[in-house]
């Protein structure tokens, strides 16, 4: 298995700088997180869409904007139209 990653090159005269880079976005990398460096935002990111894929969420006040799809469907299954 091959592990890419991405050195910032331009800062490297920089102090502190020089840093792994998320693969995803580009911002500084938190650590290597499901198989790539990636940052804290995109990490968590797959982890709520493997939480969504299931289709089954608990739509509650605290839990709400985690799922689109399954926030929608029970709308829907609740009576909600938007005509």
């Amino acid at each position: 298995m091959y592990i890419l990653f991405q050195v910032c090159l331009t800062c490297a005269g920089i102090p502190g700088e020089g840093h792994i880079l998320c693969k995803i976005c580009g911002d500084k990398a938190s650590g290597f997180h499901y198989g790539v460096f990636s940052c804290e935002g995109c990490k968590v990111s797959i982890v709520l869409n493997l939480i969504r894929g299931r289709r089954q969420c608990l739509i509650m006040r605290i839990s709400r904007n985690r799922c689109q799809y399954c926030r929608l469907q029970k709308c829907i299954s609740s009576g909600m139209s938007h005509e």
